[in-house]
């Protein structure tokens, strides 16, 4: 069997100290500029607001139904907004306003609820019997698809839309 010194001198010891320093010192720089760069990169994120004035409501009762959407799967099927707003109506002009959007392209639907049933009712013909609207105020001959209806938002902006 060969027998191993596990005795160190002073002066390896010193060097494995400063080692383990220097290591020590470097993995805490490293783990600095981590949390840093990490810091620095969510402050770039910028949001914005986006002001909604709704216009032309015929009848002062009931809420407005509004829903913002980033993408045209949840706008075409009505689920998942990005973010959403009931508002009693309590005269014929409104302003709501979403914060904290990321850059990216939006839509807009609105619907008053008049009877506080909280959907959209039609006639006999599927038209609307209450009123409604669409970002860019499209939908003329129908519902607005997002194409229509969508917009960049890469700043706080500021929209109007016409309830019909």
């Amino acid at each position: 069997m060969k027998h191993v010194n596990l005795t160190m001198t002073t002066t390896q010891i010193r060097r494995a100290n400063m080692t383990k320093r220097t290591l020590s010192a470097i993995w805490g720089a490293g783990l600095a500029c981590l949390l840093l760069s990490a810091g620095s990169m969510s402050a770039e994120i910028q949001t914005h607001t986006l002001t909604v004035d709704i216009d032309n409501i015929q009848v002062q009762t009931g809420a407005l139904m509004v829903e913002l959407y980033a993408n045209a799967e949840d706008y075409a099927a009505g689920h998942n907004p990005s973010a959403s707003m009931i508002t009693p109506v309590t005269k014929t002009e409104h302003r709501l306003v979403f914060s904290d959007l990321a850059d990216g392209q939006y839509a807009v639907k609105v619907f008053h609820d008049e009877n506080g049933n909280h959907s959209l009712d039609t006639n006999m013909l599927g038209v609307p019997s209450e009123g409604y609207g669409f970002s860019n105020n499209a939908g003329s001959f129908g519902p607005a698809g997002f194409k229509d209806a969508s917009f960049s938002l890469q700043a706080d902006a500021q929209i109007t839309i016409h309830i019909r």
